[in-house]
């Protein structure tokens, strides 16, 4: 006959026990190098610019989109957030007061309108300045609709820009 032995430690016995168990529930206190962090950091911000890379569509190709297949465009992209470039076509407010920044698509009759909170920044942009926003898909009315915007950084960046104590660069005019 065969025999199956068993044995457990279903104590509480704070003696018993390895060391090896005891000294991996410490956390580790690792001091990183410079040059780690650094390293650390380069990644960091190399995966962040592949993330918005990926996350980024032009005002262009946006309105092209919505102009082709209103309906697709929406299951794609009403409701969700995501980064929008491209050029000042015009500052202003609508009948309610809010403050939008339209993008010139290319496109004759339509546009990407980016309603922003932020007055401050808003007053510092220019017309024909190539800015990003991030903002929630609100759908096309007459120009396709972005909520909740805020002004991103632009890839590229300038050493001193035109306004004093200034986020923006006025380095990407157009006419």
């Amino acid at each position: 006959m065969d025999s199956l032995i068993v044995l457990a430690n279903l104590g509480d016995d704070k003696n018993s026990g390895s060391s090896e168990v005891s000294s991996a529930k410490q956390p580790l206190n690792i001091e990183l190098t410079q040059a780690q962090r650094d390293s650390i950091a380069a990644v960091e911000r190399a995966n962040m610019i592949e993330e918005r890379k990926n996350a980024t569509i032009s005002a262009g190709d946006l309105v092209s989109s919505y102009t082709s297949n209103e309906v697709a465009v929406d299951n794609n992209f009403k409701g969700k957030k995501f980064y929008v470039e491209g050029y000042i076509e015009s500052i202003g407010k609508d009948i309610l007061d809010d403050i939008y920044v339209t993008l010139k698509p290319g496109d004759l009759i339509r546009s990407v309108q980016c309603y922003i909170e932020d007055q401050d920044k808003v007053a510092q942009l220019r017309k024909g300045q190539k800015i990003t926003v991030i903002g929630e898909c609100d759908g096309l009315m007459m120009n396709v609709l972005m909520k909740n915007c805020k002004l991103v950084t632009n890839k590229k960046t300038c050493k001193q820009p035109l306004i004093q104590n200034s986020m923006f660069c006025f380095v990407n005019l157009v006419t």
